[in-house]
């Protein structure tokens, strides 16, 4: 099935390695060899016990020597967090753009998946971390969305996941929690085809007025936001939205994609639908939301920088990758 095996450098750019039980990491390195991936880890996959500013330095070492790596074939992040950004000014950006090999992450590493896009032109993947993978239960929509983007090279259509899950896997793999999928919601119809950009929203926004914001012209921003605020989760994200929207370029975004909201921060799929339509900055091109991405599971995975098309029409949406992959 797989005719070359990828070797896997997994790092831990925000949250440390530690947090991950010794079950999640055996079932994740047995599920990503079942894909023809074999994993090795970072030197400090798992965090040392120094100052700040060395563990901004080792991290930012982990990252570039993945990247100088013949062997390495792809990079995974262990696991979200906080404060990827802070690696960004140590990153040595004329090596990774002579060595092109794909980063895939969430939450928190969207930071550096658009960064790698902006500076060097790279397509990056939001998608599963390296821990997801260590999901017993509830994982084939990942896995097969995983494999379309970046084992096959093809152009492939998201699919639309059957039931998604919020509950605490890493505790108890074996009583998990699955909620029927509704499906993809129609805010404003239309077509459009355009650059993938985005991810997490409020890590996503951490690059404006940096040179590492990538030119959001023609894009089509996919943002989820997750539930740290709970309540205020809505609120939030709607200033973070009105925030993007601001920023030089947005007036020419092709189309706004939103991921699915985790169960805890109670964001009403009414009230998210009338704020969205509340924004004038989004009447030109079509918006949809509730897909399946986000801090929720099951996710697809797609390529930032990667090429997409959309149709919201007729109550029906379809969103098919049309590029992805460097090489």
């Amino acid at each position: 099935m797989h005719k070359h095996k990828k070797q896997a450098r997994i790092v831990s750019p925000s949250r440390s390695a530690e947090i991950l039980s010794q079950e999640t990491t055996a079932i994740a390195i047995e599920t990503l060899a079942g894909l023809g991936i074999q994993c090795d880890f970072s030197a400090h996959y798992i965090h040392r016990e120094v100052t700040t500013a060395q563990l901004i330095l080792d991290k930012a070492k982990d990252l570039n020597d993945a990247f100088a790596d013949p062997e390495v074939t792809l990079i995974l992040s262990t696991i979200g967090g906080h404060n990827a950004n802070r690696t960004l000014d140590h990153l040595h950006w004329d090596m990774i753009q002579a060595n092109p090999k794909p980063l895939c992450g969430y939450s928190d590493i969207t930071v550096l998946l658009n960064a790698i896009y902006a500076i060097t032109g790279q397509i990056t993947y939001l998608g599963p971390h390296f821990s997801s993978f260590g999901m017993q239960q509830g994982l084939e929509f990942t896995l097969r969305h995983f494999e379309h983007a970046l084992l096959s090279g093809t152009n492939y259509e998201l699919g639309v996941s059957e039931f998604w899950s919020d509950d605490l896997w890493f505790i108890d793999q074996a009583n998990r929690s699955f909620i029927p999928n509704t499906g993809p919601v129609i805010v404003n119809k239309g077509t459009c085809e355009g650059i993938i950009l985005g991810g997490n929203l409020c890590s996503f926004n951490l690059l404006q007025g940096t040179r590492y914001m990538p030119d959001l012209t023609g894009a089509v921003l996919f943002i989820e936001e997750d539930n740290l605020l709970g309540d205020l989760t809505l609120a939030e994200f709607e200033r973070n939205l009105q925030s993007l929207l601001s920023h030089q370029g947005a007036e020419h975004i092709a189309g706004l994609v939103v991921g699915r909201f985790q169960a805890n921060s109670r964001v009403d799929l009414n009230d998210l639908i009338e704020l969205l339509s509340s924004f004038e900055q989004l009447t030109h091109c079509p918006v949809v939301c509730n897909l399946d991405f986000g801090h929720t599971t099951p996710i697809f995975t797609i390529p930032i920088g990667g090429q997409c098309k959309i149709n919201a029409l007729d109550g029906k949406v379809t969103v098919n990758i049309l590029t992805q992959q460097n090489n």
